[in-house]
């Protein structure tokens, strides 16, 4: 699915709505709209510029300033290499807009080698005359809970891999754009749902998601919208010794306790691997120190929990090394590796991914984990680095030292159609349920005393999160 040319559709939309057949292309026809033939269209402002978020009644009123501005239009490709975008562009947007790693191309593109099987990959590229505005990597399925079968479209990278991100839209087009998908999706592609989960809790375009439901009424619903848990943020100052000021006295001198008795038991030394040519390295002895953490624990940590969780980090740690974003920060006592913090950096967030560290019971004593935490922190505010995305879940030693808690949320659009709106309600509810007696009871409480052997989660339950 992946590779190839890919199947390419472009839609555009005029003011006041209709299509036009243009043509035809090598996967079927066009459709099309005039809208309009300006000259120039306004550059995606930076995140710390966003304008306002435009209500569902000016909608119309949106697209006549796409008109007089240039044309909006859709590009809807099957594959990555099809699509009318280039990777620069892409990443330029991202990071325009305030966007995440993990909606970045790279990300995007190694996720779907790996767990894009048995899925339909549809590629949405907004454009505002030549400019381009918004991105949607979404991937069409059908998921079976019991009876229900459904089929739902989501956001490339929604499962698998614990990531939390918003899709990457230019301010004054989030509305319009998110119309535009979702009536694709549940018109075109004739889905059952629509998932957005899960979405950071400061997501800058929530509000217009919403609105566009709204304005879709007789088309979807919104069938959930609420916080599923938390997830953790770390504000870097300009200098490591102002985070620490900032810390309670007990955490810092704690830290500054443990640090001087590690370095007075141990020669100590500190590295950051970025190169390519280290990376591959740094990854299979950064997953082999995971293992045995997680091992000592009788669990089988992050690789053993996620299906091809290690192949997919292996070409992470290979793709990103070259684009200059990996980051492997290792603490060592007497030549060995007690500590390391595998990361990335995309503009200036540092995506916290894993930490491993010696489990030791003479190492407990220093505090090997919140050492290493720190050390990331010390060596990403040296690079400049003013916020740190540290995963999801409660943790008590992240909000010690600094962490602000923003609620993961989930955001599920059903077809009101005949039959649709009906199994999207009973699929949630089957979905909740099988949560809560496959991994809150079986897996987090049963299983975890019971003396078996490590599995991987169960697929069904990974793909069924919405």
């Amino acid at each position: 699915m992946a590779g190839g040319q890919g199947n390419l559709h472009r839609v555009e939309f005029p003011p006041g709505g209709g299509l036009v057949r243009l043509g035809s292309c090598n996967s079927g026809p066009i459709l099309a709209a005039q809208v309009g033939r300006g000259r120039g269209s306004p550059s995606v402002s930076p995140a710390w510029h966003r304008g306002r978020v435009i209500s569902s009644p000016a909608l119309n009123a949106l697209l006549d300033a796409t008109h007089r501005a240039g044309e909006f239009t859709v590009d809807v490709s099957d594959s990555f290499e099809g699509a009318n975008v280039t990777r620069e562009e892409w990443d330029e947007l991202v990071l325009n807009v305030g966007g995440d790693l993990y909606v970045s191309y790279d990300w995007c593109h190694i996720w779907w080698r790996h767990y894009g099987g048995n899925r339909r990959l549809r590629l949405y590229v907004f454009r505002n005359g030549s400019h381009l505005v918004g991105l949607a990597p979404m991937f069409i399925e059908r998921i079976r809970l019991g009876p229900i079968n459904l089929k739902t479209a989501k956001r490339v990278g929604a499962d698998f891999s614990l990531t939390i991100f918003a899709l990457p839209l230019a301010p004054d087009h989030i509305e319009v754009a998110y119309h535009e998908l979702i009536t694709k999706l549940i018109q075109d592609e004739n889905c059952d749902s629509v998932s957005f989960s899960f979405m950071p809790g400061n997501d800058p375009t929530l509000v217009g998601l919403r609105r566009s439901c709204e304005s879709l009424q007789g088309l979807v619903s919104i069938a959930r919208d609420a916080p599923v848990g938390p997830h953790t943020k770390f504000h870097l100052p300009p200098s490591f010794e102002t985070y620490l000021a900032q810390l309670k006295k007990r955490q810092r001198q704690n830290y500054r306790r443990q640090l001087k008795q590690l370095g007075e038991s141990f020669k100590l030394d500190s590295d950051i691997i970025k190169d390519p040519s280290q990376a591959q390295d740094a990854f299979v002895n950064f997953k082999a120190l995971h293992e045995h953490q997680w091992q000592a624990e009788g669990k089988p940590g992050h690789f053993g929990d996620w299906p091809r969780s290690a192949s997919f980090n292996a070409d992470l740690a290979k793709a990103m090394s070259r684009l200059g974003r990996f980051r492997m920060v290792q603490l060592s006592a007497d030549r060995r590796v007690v500590a390391t913090q595998y990361a990335f950096v995309f503009g200036d967030c540092c995506y916290w991914r894993l930490p491993a560290r010696a489990p030791e019971k003479e190492l407990d004593r220093f505090g090997l984990g919140v050492l290493g935490m720190l050390q990331l922190f010390e060596a990403m505010i040296k690079e400049g680095v003013r916020r740190v995305e540290a995963g999801v879940g409660h943790y008590d030693y992240k909000m010690q030292f600094g962490g602000e808690e923003l609620k993961i949320r989930s955001f599920f659009v059903a077809a009101t159609r005949p039959g649709a709106a009906l199994r999207a309600q009973l699929f949630l509810r089957l979905s909740d349920l099988l949560h809560f007696v496959y991994y809150r009871a079986w897996r987090l409480r049963v299983a975890s005393r019971l003396p078996l052997p490590g599995r991987s989660l169960w697929q069904t339950w990974i793909r069924s999160r919405v």
